[in-house]
């Protein structure tokens, strides 16, 4: 499992890191010359927290792929809790990175590109942007993050933090975002996104009420998706963990 595990995160990973280059030395800038400046939006935000997020879970395959070769054989099987969940810093940052960002962004993005997209699709790709932006790399940052992380799910128990914890992350890191959505509002002049200048102040503010449940919404399904996968073991203490080993 260990050698397995290294390819695929490795091949996951090579394939965000790919893409992710290929945007900052190949796509064309947006309303500014330089590129981080395209970090104000979600999509490009989702884009560089996968590609971290699977670098880390490349590493961690490698440290665990050597562990078991170092032990001569797999972990052995669990009398109670499972040992496939070893308990060291960098498991416990991927899967609060897991948890709090990556799974609830990664679908969001999928999910309102998509819907939008269904809708209208100018409200996402204007039509001058269809002729300079590759459809595979289009499906990278839009399509490619639910299998991936689908993948992920399956391969890795994800110890999830407490559901109070890892609601009270996603919920700021959706205030912080919106707080970004008005800096730009105010410094620059203009809204990130053109359905914000169809809506009154009102609107917005359902809107962004609304889009803070959803991610919410899809922070619990992560957490349910790894309970239903993995059992109570995705949110098993770290010292019932320790106490199996």
């Amino acid at each position: 499992m260990g050698v397995f595990s290294v390819l695929i995160y490795g091949i996951i990973f090579g394939t965000w890191a790919v893409a992710l280059g290929y945007d900052v030395l190949f796509m064309p800038r947006l309303y500014k010359e330089w590129w981080a400046a395209k970090l104000c939006f979600m999509t490009m935000i989702n884009f560089v927290l996968q590609t971290v997020y699977f670098g880390l879970c490349f590493i961690r395959a490698i440290v665990d792929a050597w562990h078991e070769t170092k032990d001569k054989g797999p972990h052995r099987r669990h009398p109670g809790l499972p040992t496939y969940w070893p308990n060291s810093k960098l498991h416990r940052v991927c899967d609060f990175i897991y948890a709090t960002s990556a799974f609830p962004l990664g679908f969001a993005t999928v999910f309102l590109f998509w819907s939008l997209y269904l809708i209208e699709p100018t409200l996402v790709i204007p039509k001058w942007a269809e002729h300079i932006i590759p459809k595979w790399h289009n499906h990278m940052t839009h399509t490619a993050p639910v299998p991936f992380l689908l993948v992920d799910t399956l391969l890795m128990c994800h110890h999830m933090p407490p559901r109070k914890t890892g609601s009270i992350v996603a919920i700021a890191l959706v205030v912080f975002y919106f707080g970004i959505i008005g800096a730009v509002k105010i410094f620059d002049g203009f809204w990130l996104y053109p359905v914000f200048d169809m809506l009154t102040p009102f609107q917005r503010g359902l809107l962004m009420i609304g889009g803070g449940f959803v991610f919410w919404l899809l922070y619990i399904l992560g957490d349910l998706l790894n309970g239903m996968l993995w059992g109570r073991a995705s949110h098993a203490m770290t010292t019932e963990v320790k106490k199996v080993k």
